[in-house]
């Protein structure tokens, strides 16, 4: 006899929550019940993705074996209490924020429930890209046993490499995900801006920068950042360095501070007593400043 698969309730329908129902859903992992949502058009939305489920909104809620508070950060606490009254001891209840811990969720667990934070380390700009390459994505998991050993197999089934976090240290392993991943989005329009800015179309600017960009990550992969760091800081140019700055800083004040901020951190990679110093880089105005 085929085990009866646990019901499963999306509590928030965008991109991240859509994405994990139709993995959990599409692996033949849960029977999806209900798509909640505050409106009920993203919940549709998410149906007509998920290919099953009942779209409705927080009114209509019915506890289910497993629900996935996938709202936004600020919204899952308020979310969480709301449902308190409504689930059943037994259920599993988790989200997948990476700044929160699972205690955001203890009004549920104070109702019986387990709960549980598993956190992708994934974009999930495009939900039907990130369904197609989730396999192998990296997962930080915390919370309380029974939500995990629950949780753990099915996200296994789904392709997700799992890793104990401490929940104490969450901002900083977001904080850490956003500089790697949503850091990278602005950085890479800082310099696309830079270029523009000395007359080089985006068109032309993004393949050019492209394979500089993927050498620099390849770099990364066999010799670490240390050893990868290259350009002016890693040759204490420091005439450049300040140049740069203030060129940066005049043509578009936000890409001058991400210049400026950026050097000060590659010059953590480099060795000390070279001509360029921290002092060089403090934070009044560039064009202030005195170049070689």
């Amino acid at each position: 006899m085929t085990a009866m698969l646990p019901d499963f309730n999306l509590v928030g329908c965008g991109r991240l929550g859509r994405s994990i129902a139709a993995l959990l859903h599409t692996h033949g992992q849960v029977r999806i019940a209900q798509l909640i949502d505050c409106e009920v058009d993203p919940a549709r939305a998410a149906l007509e993705f998920i290919g099953a489920g009942e779209p409705g909104t927080l009114d209509s809620f019915r506890p289910a074996a497993i629900t996935l508070i996938a709202t936004p950060d600020d919204t899952i606490a308020s979310v969480a209490a709301q449902l308190a009254s409504r689930v059943r001891r037994g259920d599993i209840v988790f989200h997948c924020s990476g700044a929160l811990p699972s205690g955001t969720l203890a009004v549920l667990r104070s109702a019986g429930c387990a709960v549980a934070s598993i956190h992708p380390l994934r974009s999930f700009a495009s939900p039907a890209q990130a369904v197609a390459d989730f396999a192998g994505t990296a997962c930080g998991c915390e919370g309380d046993d029974a939500a995990l050993a629950l949780l753990g197999p099915l996200f296994d089934a789904i392709g997700a490499q799992r890793f104990a976090i401490d929940p104490a240290g969450k901002l900083l392993y977001h904080a850490g995900a956003v500089l790697a991943c949503n850091h990278l989005v602005a950085l890479m329009e800082s310099a696309l801006r830079s270029m523009e800015a000395a007359g080089v179309p985006r068109e032309a600017a993004w393949p050019a920068l492209r394979p500089l960009i993927d050498g620099t990550l390849a770099n990364l992969d066999r010799v670490g950042p240390r050893a990868a760091l290259s350009g002016p800081v890693a040759r204490d140019d420091r005439a450049t360095v300040l140049a740069e700055w203030a060129a940066t800083a005049a043509a578009d004040a936000p890409v001058g501070e991400v210049y400026r901020s950026l050097s000060r951190m590659a010059m953590t990679l480099t060795p000390s007593g070279g001509r360029l110093t921290p002092a060089d880089l403090e934070a009044p105005a560039a064009g202030d400043r005195q170049t070689d």
